[in-house]
């Protein structure tokens, strides 16, 4: 093997890092899509997102996110027969997370919800 094909070790500077990951943490992104188009390791961006939590840059995923919700029938209460009103309700043991989100910002709730839940 000659120097010629040698590889060095990239390294990359702490703001870089931030960009890559603030790229990720946008809706509708995935993380292998960011590191290919920065030519990275999709498994090197995950370390970087995964050691920028660990140093509480970052908020934690929802751990409820990772449990198997029930699945019932929906229940009527006051605020969900207000038509005007999207109602979310995630039961947990320890109680149950209501969200009232406006029906006429849906799409917004729509974002949220499909960032709660990647």
């Amino acid at each position: 093997m000659t120097t010629d094909t040698i590889r060095k070790r990239r390294r990359h500077s702490p703001e870089f890092k931030a960009a890559v990951i603030s790229a990720c943490l946008q809706p509708g992104t995935s993380v292998a899509q960011v590191a290919r188009e920065h030519e990275l390791n999709a498994n090197q961006v995950q370390t970087w997102i995964r050691k920028a939590r660990q140093q509480s840059r970052l908020p934690a995923p929802n751990d409820f996110v990772k449990l198997p919700l029930p699945v019932s029938a929906p229940s009527l209460s006051s605020a969900a027969s207000d038509s005007s009103v999207i109602r979310i309700e995630i039961p947990r043991t320890n109680g149950s997370i209501v969200v009232n989100w406006p029906l006429a910002d849906g799409d917004r709730c729509l974002r949220w919800l499909q960032d709660l839940l990647q």
